[in-house]
């Protein structure tokens, strides 16, 4: 059994080096994406036309067309996270990947991502243990800045039912964790030389302090940014004022803490959206607040999809020289 695994991975091992087989690897997993965002639209498009209320359309499209102010800075957190363990990739290329491996999210599972991920990043000879730490990082630091975001709800003057009560919990666990992060930095790069030059390990990383806070910082702008999205939508089904923007940067940052924490389904309500309605009915009525989810997850996966196509476009690599110039 055991020659059985060492034969099998090291195969496994060599394909992956290989880089006409990366490519082919990650063209099924883009086209299982696909497949997967065809039957997310299909669902929340059909729970979406069996709503019988009267959409205000101009925000919906508006919601759509703003969707890159929660993207854009969920991207550059990955790419200071990148930064802050010395990975020095130009902003463009990792956007570019961040963007082409936002597609494979919506398959059952983080493995695709995160596969996808280190796939595009061997095309940029950046390890794949690097970026699956990375990526696991990043996920961990999502979670509990979105938690922490949470506590914009008891800054807006709405108080967290008793049910919600273990999402306010985690809110004050994630701000000694999140502290404790930041000032650990100097030991645990002292520690580093000495953990890995025994697994030899030769080139040590050192975690950079100042970019671990930028991201902590610009993650929280992102749960903003969502936040924004969710206050225009709002105002196609009910018209909320400027004075709730803290209040729904909360719920957002809840609903996807809580996601990322847990874990999402493709079809029908999930997860995220049952935190958010839960959460949102605390300020509307309970109806409203599920219609209100379902139709932010239909805005974010369309936005998601189109903005996505966008940014490959405008980031896509030069066609390569073939020669040299004629003088």
């Amino acid at each position: 059994m055991r020659k059985w695994f060492d034969y099998s991975w090291d195969k496994l091992n060599s394909a992956y080096q290989n880089q006409k087989t990366r490519r082919l690897l990650f063209l099924g997993i883009l086209l299982l994406s696909l497949f997967f965002i065809a039957l997310a639209l299909r669902a929340n498009w059909s729970e979406f036309k069996a709503q019988d209320l009267n959409f205000d359309y101009r925000f919906i499209i508006l919601a759509v067309l703003i969707y890159p102010v929660g993207m854009l800075p969920t991207a550059l957190s990955w790419h200071t996270l990148l930064r802050t363990i010395g990975v020095a990739l130009p902003f463009r290329t990792n956007l570019r990947i961040f963007s082409l491996s936002a597609l494979p999210r919506h398959i059952p599972g983080f493995v695709w991502y995160i596969s996808s991920r280190s796939l595009l990043y061997k095309e940029e000879n950046t390890p794949a243990a690097v970026i699956v730490t990375a990526s696991a990082a990043d996920i961990i630091l999502l979670a509990l800045t979105g938690f922490l975001s949470t506590l914009m709800l008891l800054v807006s003057g709405i108080s967290i039912s008793q049910d919600l009560n273990s999402i306010r919990t985690a809110a004050y666990i994630a701000i000694p964790i999140l502290l404790l992060l930041i000032i650990s930095i100097p030991l645990v790069n002292r520690l580093l030389p000495y953990l890995l030059e025994r697994r030899g390990v030769t080139e040590i990383p050192s975690i950079r302090q100042g970019y671990l806070v930028v991201t902590l910082l610009v993650m929280f702008i992102a749960w903003a940014g969502g936040g924004l999205i969710l206050l225009v939508l709002a105002q196609a089904i009910y018209p909320l004022s400027w004075s709730m923007y803290q209040a729904l940067i909360g719920a957002w940052g809840a609903a996807g803490a809580v996601s990322l924490t847990v874990g999402i389904g493709i079809q029908g309500l999930g997860i995220r959206e049952i935190t958010l309605s839960a959460i949102l009915s605390l300020i509307m009525p309970p109806v409203i607040a599920i219609i209100l989810a379902v139709v932010f997850r239909l805005v974010l996966t369309v936005g998601e999809f189109l903005w996505v196509m966008l940014f490959i476009w405008l980031t896509k690599k030069p066609p390569e020289k073939i020669g040299g110039s004629v003088s």
